[in-house]
């Protein structure tokens, strides 16, 4: 029996190379997969923890009795609550005056060292970390804080890892179901290119058992070589590409994980079609069963690919969040490689018909080549399962690699944009409100910098509805397209253009370097209040500062301090002067928004008289007068207002020991609201949370203030907000509504600034080096000490989704690699199979060189079908699914548009048709060999 076996196995050994190859290319492939995406997992977990500044926690509290025992304590903990996890920890002391000593440990993690397993610890060490030292008496002394980013990042970069896991399926179930159908379609052919040995075997008495564990024996020795040598292919082409390999047991259980099913499957097909034979009987022959059983597995193929793709479609991407725990849909995963093979089967089933009329066409014209041919291609449908199946698979697989390693990093490169919400985002680093010595960014020279096409101030501000927290973008709605990026996201902030709630405010002469203020006031007390005792104290003068509040062309507010107004109960008429700061004299057009006096606290009732008599601007040394008389004022804040008549002054009755302000608005109407009402652009995320829709009022808090905003319309986002639920409001009518309700008025701490060339990322790193260099690095002369300078490379952090795109690639190109083998294993088959058909058409009179162009037209139309089908089908599959894949795994934004990567769809593609042409070409070759051979040969009889 052995002898059997082995002279079978050299009769055919180049059926058994190809399938060695075979089985060898998926072990390769496999493996390849698994080194790959364990390096781009690894790179993307050190990247979160690394990315701009290495993530980082500072314990601190003060320096105990036991500084060593104290110490230890600390490290102890960190290496409980950590575990394995790398991490360094450094402690340094900082002196406090004659106190004790404060002490410090800062825990970094070695990044060179982390792990994707590491991130775990990191987050729950983290979480925990201030809680179980703050209840530890030998380590904290006098309070203990924990500050740092440390946890936040590794617990974001754990769920998108969770994520790209569950999308990473994909990829995996279509490489598997591409191995799988290679193996189970050439055993087929394998088996039925030794039918006619099986039958004379049988024939002779061979038990099909006993053949059977010769198919074990051939296919067991046949497998386990081809894939020690795939998994040693891998890990030499790791290496080779300098990516670290996994672990050996890894490469070692992937390849014997595919020697075991090559051997399985080419062991239970021999096995069946031994059985097959020896049972074989006339009703059999007719291959109604067999008609039977394929009609079954293209029902039942299309009915999983049908249910996959509709479960996939629902939930967007295999990724199933259950219970707090990210997951995967193993239907989900599936339905891609499903209506690929579905698809494969279609065309299958169509090319029979298209054949046969190519043949009709064929036959009106001269030459048998092309006949034969189309005639042969219909008949062998059986043997073309293969090839046709296989690559579609292939042509569907690249289109889906290629649109996915498109679509995923511009989803990822348009959630940084809309992160950052502009090309160049200036940050004051103090943040602070606006105060006299501090002055928002002026945007008016940042706007005439080359290579920048505008710039506008923002004010992004935390507010809460309800008590939960919303997001507040605030800029000049109708300067928003001059600054906004993506560009399309400015059209949402349509309905706030137009409005100018600061029209009635006067305008200031162009080039206005400084405001003179005459006033007159009285402060008038009560002395009856007061024991005799105490009279001389509410003698005492009342001194009130005097504020001016401008406001630019943005809507961005800006306060000058004029110095203090001394009010006795003698009338006073004094004139006090504030200066302009050049760096806001260059705005466009200034206008005065507010006057501001913040008043004392006194002793006894006291009766105050404020009000403004002349205002002049200071222009080259020039005084004009500037129309206050005309502007109706309304009366805001503390101070309580016993008289409000829309004249620039108020008569107020004072009786607080605290101290109190008023502010006097230029207003449209009789007064001020009391009720500011700002319109707004609410996400649909906002909108579904507090149950609002397009004309509902939410009543805000921002900056202790209450504001309600209407919603004026509804958008998927919110440009310079990462949080979901967010808003957007034009900063005048923000700021005007504040003007009327709070002392302290949160300020645009931001300019953001347009680049000309937003896709050109050298471009915009000019723009934003101008930036930095005209707002100065500590001090830009307005106040903006210490701002930070980002673009949307600095927004960007680890690209969790590399695996993904890596794994669709390497799917895709180990397809490509089966489905051009298993062509050649079908070559090789109808080459012995075939023999006899060549002596035939030799007699006919068809040369060599004609029929080897016919069997060589045959396998190129095969392949063409395949491929373009494939194309097709993966085409529809990718508008389908891939922006779902690309969203699930970038985690945030909008769901993204389709984008092909063509550097990754054309090679794969190429590969594809050098192989069916190489193929066809081998086969033309060999075919007219045959029929050059005039030597008798048995088979050819």
């Amino acid at each position: 029996m052995l002898r059997s076996a082995w002279r079978r196995a050299v009769a055919h050994r180049g059926l058994l190379a190809l399938v060695a190859l075979l089985v060898a290319a998926i072990a390769a492939t496999s493996g390849a997969t698994a080194g790959a995406v364990t390096a781009t997992t690894t790179d993307a977990a050190r990247t979160a923890l690394d990315a701009g500044s290495t993530a980082s926690l500072q314990v601190t509290t003060r320096v105990a009795e036991d500084p060593a025992a104290q110490d230890a304590r600390v490290r102890s903990t960190v290496a409980d609550l950590f575990g394995d996890a790398p991490l360094r920890v450094d402690r340094t002391e900082r002196p406090d005056g004659d106190d004790t000593p404060f002490v410090e440990w800062t825990l970094t993690p070695v990044v060179t060292e982390v792990l994707p397993a590491d991130l775990a610890g990191f987050a729950a060490g983290g979480d925990a970390l201030h809680g179980v030292l703050r209840a530890d008496d030998a380590v904290a002394v006098r309070g203990l804080t924990v500050e740092g980013d440390l946890a936040q990042r590794a617990v974001a970069e754990q769920q998108a890892q969770a994520a790209a896991r569950a999308v990473l399926t994909v990829p995996v179930a279509l490489l598997v179901l591409v191995a799988l159908v290679a193996l189970v379609q050439v055993a087929r052919l394998v088996a039925q290119a030794r039918e006619r040995e099986t039958e004379i075997l049988v024939a002779r008495g061979a038990d099909p058992g006993r053949l059977t564990a010769a198919a074990l024996g051939e296919a067991a020795t046949v497998c386990l070589l081809a894939a020690a040598a795939g998994s040693a292919a891998a890990a030499g082409a790791l290496s080779v590409a300098g990516t670290p390999s996994p672990a050996p047991t890894v490469l070692v259980a992937g390849g014997l994980a595919t020697a075991v099913a090559g051997t399985t499957v080419l062991t239970v097909v021999a096995g069946s079609r031994a059985r097959a034979v020896a049972r074989r009987r006339l009703a059999d022959r007719s291959g109604r069963l067999q008609r039977a059983a394929a009609a079954g597995t293209v029902a039942g193929v299309g009915l999983l690919a049908v249910a996959g793709m509709w479960r996939l479609r629902s939930l967007g991407s295999p990724l199933v969040a259950a219970d707090g725990a990210t997951t995967w849909d193993p239907l989900a995963a599936a339905g891609p490689a499903l209506a690929l093979a579905a698809l494969g089967l279609l065309a299958l089933a169509l090319l029979g018909p298209l054949a046969r009329a190519g043949a009709r066409l064929a036959a009106r014209g001269r030459g048998a080549t092309a006949v034969l041919a189309a005639r042969q291609v219909s008949r062998g449908l059986r043997v073309a399962v293969v090839p046709v199946v296989l690559l579609v698979l292939a042509g569907g697989s690249s289109v889906l690699a290629a649109t996915y390693a498109g679509t995923a990093p511009q989803a990822r490169a348009d959630l940084a944009t809309q992160q950052l919400g502009t090309d160049v985002r200036a940050v004051d680093g103090a943040g602070a409100r606006l105060a006299p010595e501090r002055l928002p960014i002026r945007t008016a020279r940042l706007a005439d910098l080359d290579g920048a096409s505008g710039a506008v101030p923002v004010l992004a501000q935390d507010a809460t509805v309800q008590g939960d927290p919303l997001g507040l973008v605030a800029m000049p709605a109708d300067a928003a397209p001059d600054a906004v990026r993506p560009v399309g996201a400015a059209a949402a902030v349509a309905p706030l253009r137009g409005t100018d709630p600061f029209a009635a405010a006067p305008v200031l002469p162009s080039g206005t370097t400084g405001l003179t203020i005459d006033l007159t006031g009285t402060a008038v007390a009560d002395p009856a209040a007061l024991p005799l005792g105490a009279r001389d104290r509410s003698e005492q003068a009342l001194d009130v500062a005097v504020t001016v509040w401008l406001v630019d062309a943005h809507g961005a507010l800006a306060v000058l301090d004029a110095g203090a107004l001394t009010l006795t109960d003698d009338p006073a008429d004094t004139e006090l002067a504030a200066t302009v700061p050049a760096t806001l004299a260059d705005a466009s057009e200034l206008r005065v928004a507010a006057l501001e006096w913040d008043l004392p606290g006194v002793l006894v009732p006291t009766e105050v008289s404020v009000a403004v008599s002349g205002l002049d601007a200071d222009v080259e040394g020039a005084q004009v007068p500037v129309d206050v008389a005309g502007t109706r004022w309304a009366a805001a804040g503390t101070a309580p207002t016993a008289s409000d008549d829309g004249a620039l002054g108020a008569d107020l009755t004072l009786g607080s020991r605290d101290g109190t302000w008023l502010r006097l608005l230029a207003a449209d109407g009789p007064g001020a609201p009391q009720r500011p009402v700002v319109p707004a652009v609410v996400t649909e995320a906002a909108a579904q949370r507090w149950d609002a829709a397009v004309g509902d009022e939410l009543e805000a808090t921002v900056a202790g203030a209450e504001v309600v905003l209407r919603v004026a319309a509804t958008t998927d986002t919110v440009p310079g907000e990462s949080t979901a639920e967010a808003a957007w409001v034009d900063l005048g009518t923000l700021e005007a509504a504040l003007l009327a309700t709070t002392g302290q008025l949160p300020r645009p701490a931001e300019a953001w600034v347009a680049a000309d060339e937003p896709g050109d990322a050298a471009a915009v790193d000019r723009v934003a080096d101008d930036v930095a260099q005209r707002l100065g690095p500590t001090d830009a002369g307005d106040g903006t000490a210490g701002v930070v300078v980002r673009t949307v490379a600095d927004v960007t952090a680890s690209d969790a989704g590399a695996p993904v795109r890596l794994a669709m690639v390497l799917a895709a190109a180990g397809a490509t690699v089966l489905a051009v083998l298993g062509l050649a294993v079908v070559a090789v088959t109808t080459l012995g199979a075939r023999r006899g058909e060549v002596v035939v058409l030799r007699a006919l009179g068809v040369g060599p060189r004609q029929q080897g162009r016919g069997r060589a037209g045959e396998l190129v139309v095969l392949g063409g079908v395949g491929l373009g089908a494939g194309v097709l089908a993966g085409a529809a599959l990718a508008a389908a699914t891939v922006p779902g894949l690309a969203h699930a795994v970038v985690r945030g934004g909008t769901t993204p548009g389709l984008v092909v990567d063509a550097t990754v769809l054309v090679p794969l593609l190429l590969a594809a048709v050098v192989g069916v042409l190489l193929v066809g070409a081998v086969v033309a070759s060999r075919v007219a060999a045959q029929a050059r051979d005039t030597t008798y040969r048995a088979e050819v009889r």
